[in-house]
């Protein structure tokens, strides 16, 4: 009786010890963190969820971040998917502790559902800055009228 359950209690021991399955990298809901990001800039949220909009909405959103990269950098492009896209951002170069601020315009007219976009900066530095929007587009009701003449 001794020798089968010290069989299973060894089973028991090496499969729990050497079959463990790795854990995937962490995400936190509140950023969104790329292999090639580096976080230069503090801001209150990089990511961003908007909420549910009306599908005429045509909407500018200004967000404030600080630099607080040790060297001053340029924004020397700023990258996103069509049809949304950041719309102004600072031309000056970035010095440390100073706060700016960037738009982004969406566009949504004639589309439905929700949507996930990234968008950042490329700094001349090598850096780049990553933030991600989030949201639901809601289609406006349509009014059919039937007319029989």
């Amino acid at each position: 009786m001794k020798l089968p359950l010290s069989i299973i209690f060894h089973l028991l021991f090496i499969g729990t010890t050497f079959a463990q399955i790795s854990k995937p990298e962490s995400f936190s809901g509140k950023s969104i963190i790329f292999r090639d990001t580096l976080f230069q800039f503090v801001t209150d949220s990089f990511n961003h969820n908007l909420g549910t909009i009306p599908s005429s909405y045509k909407n500018k959103l200004v967000k404030h971040f600080k630099y607080v990269g040790e060297e001053p950098a340029i924004i020397i492009r700023a990258w996103t998917h069509d049809p949304h896209y950041i719309c102004e951002w600072p031309k000056e170069p970035l010095e440390k502790n100073k706060i700016y601020s960037f738009t982004v315009c969406f566009f949504f007219e004639g589309r439905n559902g929700s949507f996930e976009k990234q968008m950042g900066f490329d700094l001349t530095n090598g850096k780049k800055i990553t933030y991600k929007f989030c949201g639901t587009i809601k289609q406006k009701n349509k009014l059919n009228v039937n007319t029989n003449d």
